[in-house]
């Protein structure tokens, strides 16, 4: 048998243009992002691509380019009706895991709402980590259906449904990098969004010293660009900036968050400002898609919590999704 070197992959072509401050078409994005998706590239390959657009900024139909072709190589779903609602944190702030709380008021007051989320890139727990706690997370695609057609709602792990598979590689490229460039983050976000069904979306912006956004201006710039490049796929969405300067809740890490997710749930006291933060949110939602008139969200949301709806809800989806579960507790613990 003989011997021979690897065919190089044609798509490094266009990594080499962009790292000489060329401007890449869809066509070239496709073949790049399609080549990542399949595992064809190094992690060499993969830093020098990530590092390429970050040194030079994504324009904005860059950004519109590198959104579409990483929709295209994965999966994507679609509901009926012509609401779907979503929310996305931006990240890096301990604690915040307002996502469980929100989607709970949503499918309590009638509003659809199929969730993917992400397990740990920048801080303690994600969303997932965290979900995982109180019920299974990994569902395919044929369970998340399952379970949204019969609760309006469901939380499963983004990384068992591929709905973006070039996003779940590059992210892991980012981390090590400790690079977050506003074209590749806008691209991750609104890539799952779009995969998800979503039309109308929010998202949390919390900038501060440690935060993954780190000023006002970064946030700004940051807001302007999600906004932007949604509006040219027909996603409405709204960005909701606020200071984190602090992690957000009592406790961090997955089954300490947890807890804080059910004390807000039931109502009990102890995490005042996770509660706040949500029902901001999901007030943000609620008028975004309508469902309440400007200015009335916020009472909305406050409402489905303190009526005890949003935890009843919070328990029928966590039953549909294969069985709510205890948070763990410690054998050692110090306060």
């Amino acid at each position: 048998m003989e011997n021979a070197h690897a065919q190089q992959l044609a798509s490094l072509s266009d990594v080499r243009r962009r790292i000489y401050g060329n401007r890449l078409g869809e066509e070239a994005f496709s073949a790049i992002i399609s080549d990542i998706a399949e595992h064809r590239y190094s992690d060499v390959h993969l830093s020098a691509f990530v590092t390429a657009c970050s040194a030079v900024p994504l324009d904005r139909d860059e950004m519109i380019g590198l959104t579409r072709v990483m929709v295209d190589v994965g999966e994507r779903l679609s509901w009926p009706g012509a609401v779907i609602v979503d929310k996305h944190s931006v990240g890096g702030l301990p604690g915040n895991r307002t996502t469980p709380i929100i989607f709970s008021i949503m499918a309590a007051e009638g509003l659809i709402m199929p969730k993917t989320s992400s397990m740990a890139i920048t801080s303690p727990a994600g969303t997932a980590d965290t979900m995982e706690v109180l019920a299974p997370v990994d569902l395919d695609v044929p369970a998340i259906r399952r379970v949204v057609e019969r609760e309006g709602g469901c939380i499963a792990w983004g990384g068992a449904v591929k709905l973006s598979p070039a996003d779940d590689v590059i992210i892991g490229v980012e981390r090590v990098l400790d690079i977050d460039a506003v074209g590749q983050m806008v691209g991750s976000v609104l890539t799952q969004k779009i995969a998800a069904g979503a039309t109308h979306l929010v998202i949390d912006i919390l900038f501060g010293p440690t935060a993954k956004v780190r000023g006002a201006d970064a946030a700004e710039t940051l807001s302007t660009a999600l906004t932007s490049v949604a509006e040219a796929f027909g996603l409405r969405t709204r960005v909701m900036c606020g200071p984190g300067a602090e992690p957000i809740g009592r406790d961090i890490g997955p089954a300490l968050e947890a807890q804080d997710i059910l004390i807000v749930l039931l109502g009990e006291p102890g995490a005042e400002d996770l509660a706040n933060r949500a029902c901001e949110l999901a007030g943000g939602l609620f008028e975004l898609a309508g469902a309440t008139p400007t200015g009335g969200g916020f009472a909305c949301a406050l409402e489905s919590l303190q009526s005890g709806r949003a935890w009843t809800k919070f328990q029928r989806i966590c039953e549909a999704q294969g069985g709510m579960r205890e948070p763990p507790v410690a054998k050692f613990n110090r306060i």
